[in-house]
């Protein structure tokens, strides 16, 4: 029974994620890019019709505006990926980047009534008894969430963030054909396999599978609570823990304008743009977890004068060894060491092939030439050479770590900010004292000795393990039990075009044999206008397998 469910449950599954292939193909083909539902061969008959009347129409959109306006149409998951992408400049080209950061969450909010019963469903009680108010109208909508103002029956103000029904389900659907996509894009774009794109598929996966379960949430704005509770300028809103669930959240409500409307509310901007900057740096240089989605309406101003931030749903990481390569980074950027900054910017990146290292260093010293000579610090676009300093790697076959990008990402959007807000903002000079601090740590007295510590452990533990396994390598040798394997990247590709290949092998011989018999056939009991019954079905069933062979070999394009 377990066998005939899981069946039944895949085929369900490939039903509905072909009704989806069929939504994107004619997405694209609205879009202008019927070229790749040609070549990825989504078209059926109704799809093949619209196809040819696309070609007959003007695009006035060029390729990028194209692109970010079906991954519009496509729906949440695909927003989603290009707002992250739009993220990643060592992948994809910076103007691409530029025009996906316009992807807005544009979705249809859900109705009252679904809202309360998301809600009652994760109380497990009705709503009036948990709260006094709810807002029948929702302060934000999202594609995975929406987001209602409301009043606890104990009397404070929250927000409760409710995710939308059905949307996991959709969303898996969607990740499903996404791995496709990413394959097919492998395998029909050669230059796509420096960037991987199956890895940044699972990536994805990763990023929205957490954003679809509130708790990690909550678990991060727990952690930045814990981080800002001694300062006085920062302020994270307290967490209703015993009301939320993996779908909702509920949250104190902030009473605060965004960090760019301040201004003209009468905030003096200099001292809030300053301590975003440094609260950025302490999150990353000293807590390794920093906030991943800095735009001006996730950083609010209190009446006070406090920034409170919210939206803790994308979050990135470093480690100790990467906050170590980090300040090496930004230590020589400081110094306009232009040597360190290739060297350090080098360490930081993922070889996806051969790499020319000194053109690599070239530009990089070049760029740095660009921006800093005849410049003070305090009048570099430190955004701006960062983000040309990632786009720069891609012509050199390396990729930068996605914490890393993250990084980059929330440096230049507090910079643009504080640069809007407070003019003569100079960040170079905020950052140093973190990069000081983490360098002097690294050679503190209780640093070295820790790392000599650990390093001898590692010695002492391959030292008492060398023999043992030593012995076992030999003795597998001796007994001809050693294995070696060899992996092979495109192995699977290959497997699939000989599985094709066999598989026309044995159409052609089939449909060969079956015509044959037909010409041969002699039996005269079953007869249609004169020719025998037996040699009718020959010739049906073989031309019919016939005919299906020469229209995958003229599809596929290979002769």
């Amino acid at each position: 029974m377990r066998t005939v469910y899981t069946n039944l449950r895949a085929a369900r599954t490939a039903i509905k994620d072909a009704g989806r292939v069929r939504d994107i193909a004619l997405v694209l083909i609205g879009h202008g890019l019927g070229h790749i539902v040609e070549r990825w061969n989504l078209q059926d008959r109704s799809i093949l019709r619209k196809l040819l009347e696309k070609k007959t129409e003007n695009e006035p959109l060029n390729l990028f505006e194209r692109i970010t306006k079906a991954l519009q149409d496509l729906g949440p998951t695909f927003v989603k990926l290009g707002q992250i992408l739009s993220t990643r400049p060592d992948l994809i080209p910076q103007e691409l980047c530029d025009e996906l950061k316009t992807l807005q969450d544009n979705v249809s909010t859900i109705t009252l009534a679904e809202a309360r019963a998301m809600l009652e469903d994760s109380l497990g009680q009705p709503l009036e008894e948990v709260l006094d108010e709810f807002s029948e109208d929702p302060l934000a909508s999202a594609s995975i969430a929406q987001v209602h103002t409301a009043k606890l029956k104990t009397g404070e103000e929250v927000v409760v963030k409710i995710q939308r029904p059905g949307i996991r389900e959709k969303i898996e659907s969607d990740l499903h054909i996404l791995f496709w996509v990413a394959k097919k894009i492998e395998e029909t774009v050669p230059e796509a396999g420096a960037f991987d794109p199956v890895a940044i598929a699972r990536e994805f996966e990763r990023a929205i599978s957490r954003e679809l379960d509130f708790k990690f949430e909550a678990a991060n704005l727990r952690r930045f609570a814990r981080a800002f509770a001694d300062w006085e300028n920062i302020y994270i809103p307290t967490l209703y823990e015993e009301h939320c669930s993996d779908t909702i959240l509920i949250m104190e409500r902030l009473r605060a304008l965004k960090i760019t409307d301040a201004p003209a509310a009468g905030h003096e901007m200099e001292p809030i743009a300053k301590e975003c900057v440094r609260a950025l740096f302490k999150m990353v240089f000293e807590d390794g977890f920093f906030h991943g989605d800095l735009h001006p309406g996730n950083l609010l101003v209190m009446e006070d004068g406090r920034v409170g931030l919210i939206d803790f749903g994308l979050v990135g990481r470093m480690n100790q060894a990467m906050k170590d390569t980090m300040a090496d980074l930004l230590l020589s950027i400081v110094t306009e060491n232009y040597e360190g900054v290739a060297r350090s910017f080098f360490d930081i990146c993922i070889r996806r092939g051969p790499v020319d290292y000194p053109a690599f260093e070239q530009d990089v010293v070049d760029l740095m030439g660009q921006y800093f000579e005849n410049a003070s610090l305090a009048e570099v676009d430190f955004g701006a050479f960062l983000r040309d300093l990632v786009e720069g790697a891609i012509r050199h076959q390396v990729q930068i770590p996605p914490d890393f990008t993250m990084f980059f990402k929330a440096v230049m959007t507090v910079e643009g900010i504080g640069k809007i807000v407070s003019p003569d903002l100079d960040l170079v000079s905020e950052c140093r004292p973190y990069v000081e601090r983490l360098v002097a740590q690294r050679y503190s007295p209780e640093r070295v000795f820790r790392s000599v510590t650990e390093t001898l452990q590692h010695v002492g533990r391959f030292a008492r393990q060398f023999p043992v396994a030593a012995n076992q390598v030999l003795d597998q040798l001796d007994e001809g039990r050693l294995n070696l394997g060899i992996e092979y990247p495109d192995l699977e590709a290959l497997e699939d075009a000989r599985d094709r290949r066999l598989n026309r092998g044995v159409i052609a011989s089939m449909s060969g044999v079956l015509l044959l018999c037909g010409t041969l056939a002699r039996d005269q009991d079953w007869t249609l206008l004169g020719v025998p019954g037996i040699s009718l079905i020959c010739f049906g069933i073989g031309g019919l397998l016939t005919t299906r062979l020469l229209f995958r070999v003229l599809t596929d394009g290979r002769w």
